[in-house]
Order: C-alpha cells, then structure tokens, then sequence
C-alpha cells in the first residue's frame, strides 16, 4: 500500500504486491484460505473472530505454510477459550485507565493517509514502578488483550468504513524521547515479553509499519547492530526517523490527524483515543456490519 493514498487497490496491484512481499498470487493465497478453512472444519468450530481475513493473518505469519498455520489457529483457538477472551471487552473492567495512561502513555491517534489507524507509544515515559502501585503485571496484560480486541472489532472497522478498504493493520508511532536503562527494569520487562508473546501467537500481522521517533543514540547504534539478525520482512517495517522527523512523519500522516507534539496540527489529547471509531455513526454501521462488505485491499 502507498503511504500517500487511501485509493483501492486495483486486483492486479494487489497481486503485484503479494507476490513481491509474500511470494504469492492472489489465486494462490485465496486457494490456501479455503484450504485452511476445510482442514480446521474437521477438527474444531472457528468463531466469528476467525473469518477468512484472519485466516489470511495466520497464514502469512506463518510464510503460508499450510501446517504451520494450521497449528497456529488451532493454539490460538485454545488460548482464547482458556482466557475467555471473546468475553473481555464486555466483563472485563480496567477502571485505573487514566491513572495507567498517566504511567503508561499509549493510545490510538487518528488515522495515516492510507486509512489505517495509528497507534502512539510513548516508552521513554513509562513509569512501571509508579504503574505498579495501583495495579499488577496481570492487569495491565489482561487489559492489553482487551485493547487488541477493541482494536479489531471497534477501531480496525470504523477506519476501514471512512477509508473505504477493508485493512487490519495498523501504524505504529514509537516515542523513545526519555528511554533510558532505567526504564527497561524487569517489571517492565516482564510485560513487554508477555505482550510481544501474546500478539505473536494470537493476533498476528497486525503492523504494517513502526515509525521510530526521539531514538538516542544508544538506540540507534544497537539497532544498527541487531536489525540484520531480523527477517527482511520484519526488517522493513521498521524505520528510524532522523532529525527531520516531522516532515517524514507527514509522509504517512496528514497534518491535521498528527499530534502537535510530532509537528502536526492536532491537539486532541493521546489519552481520548481521537479517530472515526468516536463517530456514533460510524459505530452504528460497524454494529450493523457493514465493514465486512468492504474489499480487502
């Protein structure tokens, strides 16, 4: 997709694309989906959060390794049964959220000039050791997991109806201004192995690209050295803005949807989650559905 455009996709750009990301044609990957739909009839019921648009996230987290996929869907079915995950954005309660996000600042900000929407993170600002006198490990997890399925039933379809494309993934702004040592202590550590755990198993490509703003130094030197260890694919979504970052940012996002604090014009608050998912009519739609009849391009 072009960063610059929120046109669909012709089917022969599509096909393009997949071929020099995945590897594949369209025809081949559609032919995998109902491959993979089949073999998992025989063996489980699939829940509405496992339609063929997810199907498509499993198999190219697994390079559309038929198996692998499989094996993959199947785990995650098992793990939302455990957790009792399709119930979380109902029975689950996070009432500490706006002392959280005083701790932990992250949020979902408008949308890129594609449609999709952006996520901010703020981790030079986390204060686990604040964060942790008013809540625990397991809550903040638990209440990443409801913001996962927020995203895909609430925030992922109201972009998608204003764009007119159905898209799942989202752009991600990472603000490193304040990083240091101490913030990686092992509380912090310990929820950021768990998150990365969970959203890898269970709610696969779901990033389209992490745009990595305020990087120190140490930042960039380290990343200079490890990125080449990391798969090509994984590689490319991530990009580290130099100094001139509020001109690149523009590149993905429009002016009037970026935060002032990264040179756009927008000063709406991270904490009040600014977007179309706030539009009670665009809700409306999404509870009626109609963003499943939206073309997947």
């Amino acid at each position: 997709d072009d960063e610059r455009s929120n046109e669909p996709a012709s089917v022969d750009e599509v096909d393009e694309q997949l071929r020099a990301v995945w590897g594949v044609s369209v025809e081949d990957e559609e032919s995998l989906v109902c491959q993979l739909e089949d073999e998992l009839s025989l063996e489980t019921r699939l829940t509405p959060h496992f339609d063929r648009r997810a199907l498509v996230r499993f198999l190219r987290a697994r390079k559309h390794d038929l198996v692998a996929s499989k094996q993959m869907v199947l785990k995650a079915l098992d793990w939302r049964a455990r957790q009792e995950v399709d119930a979380v954005l109902t029975d689950y309660s996070f009432p500490e959220r706006p002392r959280f996000f005083e701790q932990f600042p992250e949020g979902f900000f408008c949308t890129d000039r594609g449609g999709r929407p952006v996520y901010v993170q703020q981790p030079g600002s986390i204060n686990i050791s604040e964060l942790l006198k008013f809540t625990t490990v397991d809550r903040c997890i638990q209440y990443h997991v409801q913001q996962q399925e927020r995203y895909l039933q609430e925030i992922c379809p109201a972009a998608s109806l204003v764009s007119g494309r159905y898209c799942e993934q989202s752009l991600v702004i990472v603000d490193l201004e304040g990083m240091g040592i101490a913030t990686l202590n092992h509380d912090y550590r310990k929820i950021l192995g768990e998150v990365m755990s969970i959203d890898q198993d269970n709610y696969p490509e779901l990033m389209w690209k992490a745009l990595v703003v305020n990087a120190p130094t140490t930042f960039r030197v380290l990343w200079g050295m490890v990125k080449y260890l990391i798969d090509a694919r994984t590689q490319a979504k991530v990009e580290v803005l130099g100094a001139d970052q509020a001109a690149e940012l523009q590149r993905y996002i429009a002016p009037e949807n970026l935060m002032t604090r990264y040179g756009g014009t927008n000063d709406a608050p991270l904490q009040d989650c600014p977007g179309p998912w706030q539009d009670s009519d665009i809700r409306r739609r999404v509870r009626q559905g109609d963003h499943l009849r939206l073309p997947c391009v």
